[in-house]
């Protein structure tokens, strides 16, 4: 996501082979002079130190004694850090990008392109560590000031154009792409878009609504939490570890701690924002970089002229390719799979090929290409630009961007954004300061004043107009878009429920639920025609669903009274044999049980037959399909549909899918969720008229 960090003055930020070279050469006559010092962390190497530089192969004296200590590479490093950019590098970060951008136009063509982000936490997190090391054996310190000083350069200008143009085409645009607008805008000015997205559970993989014009940057504010702490995590890990094992072994120990709480935290039960977006759950690829970093930092890696080391870290990455290819193509984001040890999997792969690529083997020429060189130094911008455009042609067009008509633009729009964002922002920023291209800026527009008054004056009134519709937009934002504040008053009511039924066919103690399939349970005994009531109502309903039946919620209380709905955003099938559970232990479980599950994410026919275990062969259960623009759609359908097959006698199949899909103009703007009136007034027909016809 971010590119290598920035030059020195008078460069501009392309791939220098003349530094690398100049890095490699020193590496190799530092060996002739002793052998020995091969291995990066050898602590018999010998330096002295000069001012504030290490000169290798020379007498050690004390005022070098703690970077000896701290077993860190003591080759000189390039004049600045991240002067240098590697190819193979950026290589892969268009490989990175590109399999975002994919997974957000459309999904199904690369279920799992989503871990291109994590594949750049890698990337940040191997450079940014490599990068402050070689620094501090340079300097003797952590140069804090100049590091968040670049970082500032690099990262900052392109964002703040961006955020400009965007927040005057979502004014423009209006609608949900509109809504939200103030908050998330001050959220990626202070880079806590994600802890921002978990207060408002705005689910990345199958969330309400329209997504956020700026919901991708959650990405970069963790990023950008991690440059803040990394510095002062290196000082306490050198501090603290004076072998190089055992600084690996801290920093591999925390990422294991970081992919462990992502386990702990995810739940079925509740949407994946707070596990997603978290810094603490979703950190581990920033610090498996960081370890790598230690373990074959950059200037080594570029330096390798091994054979074998280089056929080596060949192999690994091919398999590290292999790893991530595969969870590209199997992992779709939902599931325990991905979060309890398939991310970690696909984490750790990655590590294999960052390295890879910095080396010069046969991966880090192929990722060396000029085409993969010129999008890898823009993936930045492309990645800023995408999702706004993706936003706004959602916003413009319902179908977008997965019709035909949209995919171009889709496409297209945000490399042309980039590439202009890359010569007109950031190239000179990088090469000049703010400061200093702020003075260029001026000089250019009074040459141009001076010699084409009416051009330079349709400049500023255009970028005075920019600037004045997105205020506009800014202040006059809705806070919420309506399909969020219908959601909101479907939860009001899901809490106010109904008293529980009078006629329950469960006993209410805690043994109810111990096991379901007694057959020496009289309530667990097939319902006899001759005792069924003449008319089930509301009041014999169980509820369980997902944002979409809270979305219907007031018109299923309406066509169904005294219906108990027990909704939640972001629920998934496998929570549900242990929340009907519960409900039965408490003696809150219906006779009928409508089931309104699977919007997001799969889950195996073992999962229903789990649910039907816990509601037994005295209740009935109405499975309700999904419809979805989501990979998994079909798969949820299917499965539904054979449950239903081999349990006629107990389950009937409320088919929603089909019944909307005559109707799309009555869902909301994502395909997903139903309208006020028209739409939920068909998604609780459906549901009220099945359960009517479970009577004699």
């Amino acid at each position: 996501m971010t590119a290598a960090g920035p030059a020195q003055r008078g460069h501009r930020g392309r791939l220098h082979h003349g530094s690398l070279e100049r890095v490699e050469s020193s590496y190799h006559h530092n060996n002739r002079q002793n052998p020995r010092s091969t291995r990066w962390s050898d602590t018999r190497r010998t330096a002295r130190t000069v001012g504030n530089r290490t000169r290798p192969g020379l007498p050690a004296t004390p005022d070098n004694r703690d970077a000896r200590s701290m077993n860190i590479d003591q080759r000189p490093a390039p004049a600045a850090p991240g002067t240098a950019r590697v190819a193979g590098l950026d290589g892969l970060r268009a490989v990175a990008v590109a399999a975002v951008v994919a997974y957000h136009v459309h999904p199904s063509w690369l279920p799992g392109g989503f871990l291109g982000v994590d594949l750049f936490f890698v990337i940040s997190g191997y450079l940014i560590t490599s990068w402050l090391m070689a620094e501090r054996v340079r300097t003797g310190r952590f140069q804090l000031r100049a590091f968040w000083v670049r970082r500032a350069r690099r990262l900052l200008p392109a964002l703040w154009a961006m955020l400009l143009v965007t927040a005057c085409a979502a004014t423009l645009t209006g609608g949900d792409c509109w809504a939200g607008l103030r908050g998330n805008l001050l959220a990626a000015l202070t880079y806590s878009s994600n802890w921002w997205q978990i207060s408002r559970h705005d689910t990345y993989f199958a969330g309400v609504g329209v997504k956020p014009v700026l919901q991708h940057l959650w990405s970069l504010s963790v990023e950008e939490q991690f440059y803040l702490l990394c510095p002062l995590l290196l000082f306490a890990v050198t501090t603290v570890l004076r072998r190089r094992r055992l600084q690996v072994a801290l920093l591999l120990a925390l990422a294991v701690l970081s992919f462990t709480a992502m386990a702990l935290v995810f739940s079925p039960d509740t949407d994946t924002s707070r596990v997603y977006y978290g810094t603490d759950t979703h950190g581990g690829g920033l610090l498996l970089g960081a370890a790598a970093a230690f373990a074959v930092p950059l200037a080594r890696a570029v330096a390798a002229r091994s054979p074998g080391r280089i056929t080596s870290a060949d192999a690994l990455g091919a398999a590290g390719f292999t790893v991530l290819a595969a969870a590209a193509l199997l992992l779709d984001g939902t599931g325990a799979g991905v979060y309890r040890g398939g991310l970690a999997v696909a984490t750790a792969a990655a590590v294999a090929v960052v390295v890879a690529a910095a080396v010069p083997g046969r991966i880090g020429r192929a990722l060396s290409r000029p085409p993969l060189v010129w999008v890898g130094r823009r993936s930045y911008g492309i990645y800023l630009w995408h999702w706004p455009v993706i936003a706004v042609c959602a916003a413009l067009d319902p179908g977008a961007p997965a019709s035909p008509l949209w995919q171009p633009v889709a496409l297209v729009a945000p490399v042309l954004l980039a590439a202009a964002s890359y010569r007109l922002v950031e190239e000179p920023v990088i090469r000049l300061g703010v400061r200093g291209y702020a003075r260029e800026l001026t000089a250019r527009h009074r040459a141009r004043a001076a010699v084409r008054p009416r051009q330079a004056l349709a400049v500023l009134v255009s970028a005075a107009a920019v600037v004045t519709v997105a205020g506009a937009g800014i202040v006059r934002a809705p806070s919420s878009t309506g399909l969020e504040a219908q959601i909101s008053a479907g939860e009001r009511l899901a809490a106010a429920r109904p008293p529980d039924a009078a006629r329950p066919v469960h006993r209410t103690d805690d043994t109810a639920a111990d096991d379901p399939d007694d057959p020496t349970d009289p309530d667990q005994a097939p319902l006899d025609e001759e005792e069924a009531p003449a008319r089930i109502t509301g009041a014999d309903v169980t509820a369980v669903g997902d944002s979409v039946m809270l979305a219907a919620a007031r018109d299923l209380q309406r066509k169904l009274p005294g219906i108990v709905v027990e909704a939640k955003v972001g629920r998934q099938m496998d929570a549900a044999p242990e929340l009907l559970r519960r409900l039965a232990g408490a003696g809150r479980l219906r006779k009928v049980v409508v089931v309104g599950l699977g919007t997001n994410g799969g889950f195996p026919k073992e999962t229903a037959e789990r649910l039907l275990a816990v509601t037994g062969p005295a209740r009935r259960v109405l499975f309700v399909t999904v419809h979805a623009p989501r990979t998994w759609q079909p798969a949820v359908n299917a499965t539904l549909a054979d449950t239903v097959r081999a349990h006629p006698s107990t389950t009937r199949l409320v088919d929603w899918d089909t019944a909307i899909s005559r109707h799309p103009e009555q869902l909301w703007a994502d395909r997903i969720h139903p309208r006020p009136s028209a739409g939920t007034e068909t998604y609780a027909a459906l549901i009220a008229s099945a359960v009517q016809r479970l009577g004699p």
